[in-house]
């Protein structure tokens, strides 16, 4: 408002639009240190539950494809969307892999960049 309310473009009212400028900033500083003091400090991660969510998803079985093909994935993917089960679990249960194959594969550094581990 005040720049519009400069005429002639003299801009007679921009010491008004530094002070909001400094004033939104010093406002948006204070929030954001309130955010990182009540919000952001000391949070931890919850690694079992993490570790739960990873092994629920379903999105991780494309890790298995190269192991035990798209056809059995996409078995695993849908019964796990049916059941509610986790797909770790089901690879198991139809005997694709064994546990010590499926931990092998499921690494978490595995899955931050795709590399074929040899069984």
């Amino acid at each position: 408002m005040a720049a519009d309310n400069g005429q002639l473009e003299l801009n007679v009212m921009e010491p008004v639009i530094a002070y909001s400028l400094f004033e939104s900033v010093h406002l948006l500083a204070n929030g954001l240190d309130a955010l990182r003091t009540l919000c952001i400090d000391g949070i931890v991660a919850n690694v079992e539950r993490c570790k739960q969510l990873v092994e629920g998803s379903i999105g991780i079985v494309t890790m298995l494809n190269p192991y035990i093909g798209y056809k059995q994935s996409t078995k695993i993917a849908k019964e796990a969307t049916e059941t509610g089960r986790g797909v770790y679990e089901l690879v198991l249960e139809h005997g694709y892999l064994t546990k010590e194959q499926i931990d092998k594969i499921m690494r978490p550094e595995n899955m931050l960049k795709p590399v074929k581990i040899e069984l």
